[in-house]
């Protein structure tokens, strides 16, 4: 009987939204009852990996039509485009997005992906870059 409990806590401590191979996986969402995630990560194909805290979303919309979903951490808005993205916003909205990655190559755009992301963008504050200037 333990075992079995063991098991089944196990299961779902595996993140779901996982695909075969992990390259063809674009984003992970925790798998059992009442977990969530403090940091949503965003992978980008050039290897940079960027962390937001939940907390710290304001708001986000999922725009079908247009392929996206915005995101808006404080001033900064995270933009993820591609398709089949509905599954997505609904973990989002649970907390329970643990990383989203962009496409290694657009020959991952196909039938068997459910969930494609092309591209993922970060809009910073206008300020956010500015040069402090120091007067003598």
């Amino acid at each position: 009987m333990a075992d079995k409990i063991d098991e089944i806590i196990q299961q779902r401590k595996k993140p779901m939204g996982e695909a075969e191979g992990p390259s063809d996986a674009f984003f992970s969402v925790m798998g059992g009852d009442g977990m969530t995630e403090f940091f949503l990560e965003l992978r980008f194909q050039n290897g940079l990996q960027t962390c937001f805290n939940y907390t710290d979303l304001m708001w986000f919309n999922h725009d079908p039509e247009g392929g996206c979903i915005d995101l808006s951490f404080g001033d900064f808005l995270v933009t993820i485009k591609g398709r089949g993205l509905a599954n997505l916003f609904s973990a989002i909205k649970s907390k329970r997005v643990a990383w989203v990655k962009e496409a290694d190559s657009e020959f991952q755009d196909n039938k068997s992906n459910a969930c494609f992301i092309s591209e993922i963008a970060i809009t910073p504050p206008k300020d956010f870059a500015a040069e402090e200037t120091t007067s003598e």
